[in-house]
This record gives C-alpha cells, structure tokens and sequence, in this order.
C-alpha cells in the first residue's frame, strides 16, 4: 500500500459529498455505526467504577511527617526520639576522602600541562609548599580545567587524608 497526497479530484469531491449526503448508509448499513457524543454529569456508577479502579491501583500508604525526616524542620523529633538508622554507623565500604585544592593558574606555558606528568611536576614545582603535607606522594589525582578568561586555567589537586 502506497500513500501520498495530491490534490483532491472531481472524483474524490463526488465521493466525499456523497458519503456526507449518506450514500455509504444507504448501500451498507451494517458497515457504518452511528455513534454520538454528548457531555452530562457523571452518574453514581461512573463514580463507584472509578473508585474501585483506584484502590486496585495502589493501596494507601503511610508517610512520616515531614518532621520526622528533617532533623532542625519545627516539630521534628528529638534525637532521642528519632528512629535508629538502618545501617550500622561502622561502613562495610572502605572510603577514600581527598583534600581537594583549588588554584587558578594564568601564564602562557599552561598548554605544558596536557600529561598527568607534566602537571605533577608543575604542582612539585610551584604549589608543593601549598599542599596539606607539602608531599607529592599523598598527591592522588591532578585536574586541569580551561576557564573563562583566555590563558587561565582551574587546577584541582587531590590530596589524600
């Protein structure tokens, strides 16, 4: 089946206006329902058929209040009231925090920066008197970010705790 617009002809005008005119009723009835449309209230059975068509959806549930779940929201509970975590305070998941400093560098030499060696020894070079330990060894992760005013750049140096 092919379909395409065109535009319409005598032909199809004639078919048209005589379908409208209720020529297709008349030549097959059974073919051709009526159907009508009106607007009213909504009955007692409508209401009830809905109604019951919610509760199979989702039964209801209970929620806390939102002062039980923000510890300084007014009427929340006190610490002693407050429900005990779900999980031990003791991770299961060992964590790794990071220090993390922030330098914005400006200078024509940062296209130097573009190997995680080139950046370690920049930030040896330049910024190790900064550093929590002052040790490139506790230095994890080096990030160079290009900012908005040409020549700078964002350094970001992850420091282990």
């Amino acid at each position: 089946m092919q379909i395409t617009y065109a535009p319409a002809g005598h032909e199809t005008l004639a078919a048209i206006a005589e379908e409208l005119a209720g020529g297709l009723q008349q030549d097959a009835p059974d073919l051709a329902p009526e159907i009508s449309v009106s607007e009213g209230p909504v009955g007692r059975e409508t209401l009830a058929l809905i109604t019951d068509l919610a509760r199979q959806i989702r039964p209801e549930q209970s929620t806390l209040d939102y002062g039980d779940r923000i510890a300084n929201a007014p009427g929340s509970r006190t610490p002693s009231q407050a429900p005990a975590p779900l999980s031990s305070p003791k991770a299961e998941i060992p964590f790794a925090i990071f220090e993390m400093l922030t330098f914005v560098v400006q200078g024509p030499e940062i296209a130097h920066l573009s190997s995680d060696a080139l950046r370690r020894r920049f930030v040896d070079e330049h910024l190790r008197h900064r550093l929590p330990n002052q040790n490139m060894a506790d230095v994890e992760r080096i990030d160079v970010t290009p900012w908005t005013v040409q020549g700078t750049v964002v350094v970001r140096v992850w420091c282990k705790v």
